[in-house]
């Protein structure tokens, strides 16, 4: 069985640097819903929650973008969605719509994110916030290292560097469960 994310563990300072993720994305994107639950099997339709869709992915495989349905057995490339209240958010089908990714295995996902590293010369190219805007490959890769990042209670702060125009962004000194508040 996978481990659930409310059972993960996390020190104070790493949920503090969680939330912090968490706050700044809504604020870049308000309202915004990732729904990694809704996908369906193109064969029986039955729906797939997220742990279904990573049981029926083939461990260490960096080149196998499918998962397995656990009720028919079909392969298929799963999908998740990212939608959000802002009207210029760049969607499958333009501005203001819902973008649909591939949703790729951690094995993918890094095979990927190296290979844009090594082609582009480094890491700053996916801190550019033109790298996740848009509904092409490097959307698709920057939205599923947020989710796999949340899946794992990791911070992704960083990820969200180059949408403030590289200012330092500290968590203030009380941030907790009723304050909200951001230095930049």
């Amino acid at each position: 069985t996978l481990t659930k994310k409310k059972n993960l563990a996390t020190s104070n300072a790493i949920t503090k640097q969680i939330e912090l993720g968490e706050s700044l994305l809504e604020s870049l994107y308000p309202g915004i819903v990732i729904d990694t639950e809704s996908d369906s099997c193109p064969k029986c339709a039955q729906v797939l929650s997220n742990d279904e869709i990573i049981v029926g992915w083939t461990p260490c495989a960096s080149k196998e973008y499918q998962t397995t349905c656990p009720s028919c057995k079909h392969k298929f490339v799963p999908k998740f969605s990212v939608s959000c209240k802002n009207p210029e958010f760049v969607g499958s089908q333009g501005k203001g719509t819902t973008l649909f990714c591939d949703y790729l295995s951690p094995w993918v996902l890094l095979r990927e994110i190296r290979g844009v590293m090594n082609a582009s010369g480094g890491f700053d190219k996916i801190l550019d916030e033109k790298f996740r805007s848009g509904s092409d490959i490097n959307a698709t890769l920057w939205w599923n290292m947020i989710v796999t990042f949340d899946r794992f209670k990791l911070p992704y702060i960083f990820l969200l560097q180059g949408s403030f125009k590289n200012q330092l962004i500290l968590p203030s000194p009380t941030l907790n469960e009723s304050s909200n508040d951001v230095y930049i």
